[in-house]
């Protein structure tokens, strides 16, 4: 008999959801958003001049991702932007939430990178947008000043690469309007790109790829052995090598953790990156999407006003766990005690342990937030 595997099937935060204390008002929100602003735009500005980015388009996302700078991860560690691992071997190890296989809670530590200052997360992340990822160097260019004509055309080139949330790109440029950031990339007023409509060309080899947080888990499906797996996509412009599950070693039900979903435009199939350990530094695989046994997630319309609980609890752009693989937005904090409207519910069950998740939206905050982040 094959051991008993357990899996962690629910991310509950980056930082364990707990109390905040008191609601934010109005008031202390304006004054964060100043505070922000003011303290930011000095090492955003430097930072996207010398790696020709907009200024205002890192500066709407660090707002976004960061909560204006109330994250814990911006107030601890300067890390405006949640990435994990160590900054010149400096970390901070907080604590994360997660459900075995029996449902029940246990608690494990991640690290995650402690910047000197908000200038070494502006330039890491901006490292980012230039160097791109381990396939394909040039995943960001869509976002550098030589091929974006617009701040709106950098924002939007985030959509569905940095995050899968269809208004991630307009989320960013109502934030640039708003509070007129796009004064930080030496212009008066919002930009009005003339569009050019172009005749599209077929791309059999065009995948796009969707990363997510790396704790996500799902397991081989019965049919698992009827399909290859690989070092990329198979069909994509990368050169892929298949592997035999003999190499590899694998069983119906054995676990694997995701951490990103290729969808291949040609076929309209979907893609998964696997791993088979926890551990992030493991070798990856992708493999076709009836490969794996997916939770069950089923969604509904949900109209209702909610107001969120002081606990501080994550924001994904989708259902944690769920095959379209989640990314997380933001936290709640910022939110805490303000009022919210909830147009989705979803019912989510992984190895008979059910959760319930909401789709919530205020200001500009759009994401999935897991029940006991709404007070009831």
């Amino acid at each position: 008999m094959r051991k008993q595997w357990m899996v962690g099937l629910l991310t509950v935060g980056l930082v364990v959801c707990g109390l905040s204390g008191a609601g934010h008002t109005r008031a202390e929100a304006s004054a964060t958003t100043d505070h922000f602003i003011s303290s930011m735009s000095s090492p955003v500005k430097k930072v996207a001049d010398e790696y020709k980015l907009y200024p205002s388009v890192m500066m709407a996302q660090a707002a976004l991702e960061s909560g204006w700078g109330t994250s814990q991860l911006s107030m601890d560690a300067n890390n405006y932007f949640g990435i994990k691992g160590a900054y010149n071997g400096a970390s901070v190890t907080m604590s994360t939430a997660e459900y075995n296989a029996n449902g029940q809670l246990y608690y494990t530590q991640a690290a995650f990178k402690k910047y000197p200052d908000a200038a070494a997360s502006m330039t890491d992340n901006a490292q980012l947008l230039r160097n791109g990822t381990a396939w394909n160097p040039n995943y960001y260019s869509g976002t550098w000043r030589e091929n974006a004509a617009t701040y709106e055309a950098a924002a939007n080139a985030l959509t569905g690469t940095y995050a899968t949330a269809p208004n991630y790109g307009s989320s960013l440029i109502n934030l640039i309007q708003t509070y007129k950031f796009y004064s930080l990339d030496g212009t008066t007023a919002p930009a009005t790109p003339t569009v050019t409509a172009k005749k599209p060309v077929a791309d059999t080899t065009k995948v796009n790829y969707f990363v997510g947080a790396d704790s996500q888990t799902a397991s081989l499906s019965s049919r698992y052995k009827g399909y290859a797996i690989y070092n990329h996509v198979k069909g994509s412009k990368y050169k892929s090598t298949k592997y035999s599950w003999s190499q590899i070693g694998g069983w119906q039900g054995r676990p694997v953790w995701i951490d990103a979903r290729g969808y291949k435009v040609s076929t309209k199939t979907n893609w998964y990156r696997v791993r088979f350990s926890k551990q992030t530094t493991s070798k990856k695989y992708w493999v076709y999407t009836k490969a794996l046994s997916f939770p069950k997630t089923t969604y509904s319309a949900y109209k209702k006003t909610a107001t969120l609980t002081g606990s501080i609890c994550p924001v994904y752009d989708h259902v944690f766990n769920s095959a379209y693989i989640a990314k997380q937005l933001t936290t709640t904090k910022a939110l805490a005690n303000h009022s919210v409207k909830i147009d989705n519910k979803a019912i989510h069950v992984q190895n008979g342990f059910t959760t319930t998740w909401y789709r919530i939206h205020s200001g500009t905050t759009n994401g999935w937030v897991p029940s006991l982040a709404v007070k009831n």
